[in-house]
């Protein structure tokens, strides 16, 4: 039989609220190879993954999946991927050959083996890498930027004007896009207003923009209108709740964040942002309810399973509360330990 945990319910009106977690998939870039000039302009890459432990596992997956599938050309773009991370440049490049010679027409591996290259200081093979990927794909503005850079490192500016000029006229967002990565949001707001005919990333770019600057106002107002234009796009709806919950609209913020859900209903912070937003307006059965998914979709959530035992003990059920405090001490004791310290705090 499971011990109930006996707390008074005025206690949950002294918890501190848990914050709604935001800035998911906003301005994350790849590092650029530290020791290659040419590398540094580099264009969408595989996410880095910073815990050594945790890559040489990955690394280990993917050896076995292309082993798996020797025909499939994303099993070796893959792993290539995972050498590039690790700085491996000539197991990446080896990798990439084998899935080219499974698709020559892979824009993708074309790109990143000239930007393995580059990393090598090998810039005759980087160029005509990537001068493949812009010739199956001209539209390929993240290939050109990195052409350009290895344009310029040997010497042929013309070329490397040209090439710039041509990804900025492809993507005319991406100065003002590192300028935000790199911390300089004023500057990049300036840019990206700069820009006709925006488009969703670019509104969605200027509400990331006012969003660091904790202007939430105009945050909202540009991811409102990303939103419009592209309805499915679940990040615009995702930083929407945000700002409206840093503005205390929770109203505002639950329906931004119940769009997101339906839209990615395997994403466990919307859930959990969800919940925080209903919990906010006093509608504590639905906010057990989100909770509930978000430790459904991520059992290892503390923050999330002390909020459903929080939102448990408001709806008067004791026992399911003591049920996600006994599973929070196995999973994360520390944090159990938290909840309950903050409960006796709360009793004093």
């Amino acid at each position: 039989m499971t011990r109930a945990l006996c707390i008074p319910f005025v206690v949950l009106l002294l918890f501190s609220l848990a914050a709604c977690r935001s800035e998911r998939g906003a301005l994350d870039q790849q590092a650029a190879p530290a020791n290659s000039a040419a590398a540094a302009d580099a264009g969408p890459s595989p996410a880095p993954i910073s815990n050594e432990e945790a890559l040489k596992t990955f690394q280990t997956m993917m050896e076995q999946e292309a082993l798996a599938k020797p025909d499939d050309p994303n099993s070796f773009y893959n792993l290539g991927s995972v050498y590039f991370q690790q700085g491996k440049y000539e197991e990446a490049i080896a990798q990439y050959r084998k899935a080219l010679d499974k698709n020559p027409k892979d824009a993708d591996a074309l790109t990143q083996m000239g930007r393995a290259h580059a990393a090598l200081n090998q810039f005759d093979e980087a160029v005509e890498a990537l001068q493949r990927a812009v010739a199956v794909n001209p539209r390929r503005a993240d290939a050109r930027r990195q052409l350009a850079a290895v344009y310029e490192k040997t010497g042929r500016a013309a070329e490397a004007e040209r090439e710039r000029r041509e990804a900025l006229r492809l993507q005319p967002n991406e100065a003002g896009k590192a300028l935000l990565t790199a911390g300089k949001y004023h500057e990049g707001l300036a840019e990206l207003e700069k820009v006709s005919n925006k488009d969703a990333e670019t509104h969605y770019l200027i509400g990331m923009g006012h969003f660091k600057l904790e202007q939430y106002v105009e945050a909202a107002a540009a991811f409102r209108r990303a939103a419009g234009l592209n309805p499915k796009y679940a990040d615009a709806y995702f930083q929407l709740g945000n700002a409206h919950d840093r503005l205390n609209q929770h109203d505002e913020a639950a329906a931004a964040f119940a769009v997101v859900v339906r839209l990615t209903p395997d994403d466990a912070d919307a859930y959990f942002n969800l919940g925080n937003a209903r919990r906010n307006l006093n509608r504590h059965e639905e906010a057990a309810a989100a909770y509930a998914q978000a430790v459904k979709l991520n059992p290892e959530d503390a923050d999330a399973r002390i909020q459903l035992a929080l939102a448990h003990l408001r709806l008067g059920n004791a026992a399911a509360a003591a049920e996600q405090h006994d599973e929070l001490k196995r999973v994360n004791p520390a944090a159990a330990s938290r909840l309950e310290q903050l409960l006796k705090q709360g009793t004093k």
